[in-house]
């Protein structure tokens, strides 16, 4: 299996994210840090998981969706949700036909017709943001998550020990696991694997089912 995918939602210019990058990062088998078999696989985990805690998914908001994995891996493992895919890049908007926005400040109610949703992926976006807005993102995750986040950032551990620095962008900021846990423990509960229930959703873990 390759190493995870690192999809982003920059506060840098929007040109960053251009065809060149999506070519190295996630078309070219030689670069890219992740492929479809990939995303189905650890989308197929989730959906188990969010089963066993009793976590219904009925809507869903993939914010950073960028090629769209998640939304190929929804139509099978949660057939009767509806999907909503959010992309910063305007190159991919335009090519795949995404709901342009930031997790900054999208209004999802006046643009996708809803406030919140049962399931939010948030995929390899935050380390693309300084504090202030990677805090102000987190708040935003709380707000549209009346089920379950799944949320996979790139920490200053995982750039040191984890991750395959051949395959993955080093040009973003890195923060300790702790900063992150702070501020998620403020509205979620960590579930393990990646996964937070909201504090919305009354799930209730034994004690060691968390991380």
């Amino acid at each position: 299996m390759q190493p995870r995918q690192n999809r982003r939602q920059p506060t840098t210019p929007r040109a960053r994210f251009d065809a060149d990058y999506y070519a190295r990062f996630y078309d070219s088998p030689a670069s890219r840090v992740s492929d479809r078999k990939d995303v189905r696989t650890l989308a197929t985990f989730v959906a188990a998981y969010l089963r066993f805690l009793d976590v219904p998914v009925r809507h869903i908001l993939d914010i950073g969706c960028g090629l769209g994995h998640w939304r190929d891996a929804a139509r099978t493992l949660w057939p009767q949700a509806a999907y909503h895919g959010v992309e910063y890049s305007e190159y991919l908007c335009e090519k795949h036909g995404w709901t342009h926005g930031s997790i900054l400040d999208l209004k999802p109610q006046a643009t996708l017709g809803r406030a919140t949703f049962d399931l939010v992926v948030c995929q390899s976006v935050l380390q693309y943001l300084d504090d202030r807005a990677a805090s102000t993102a987190i708040d935003n995750l709380a707000r549209w998550s009346d089920g379950a986040l799944y949320l996979e950032v790139l920490t200053a551990e995982d750039w040191r020990t984890n991750c395959d620095r051949t395959r993955t962008d080093g040009n973003v900021h890195l923060r300790d696991g702790a900063w992150y846990r702070r501020r998620l423990d403020r509205h979620f509960r960590a579930c393990g694997g990646g996964v937070f229930a909201s504090d919305r959703a009354g799930v209730i873990l034994y004690e060691l089912e968390g991380s």
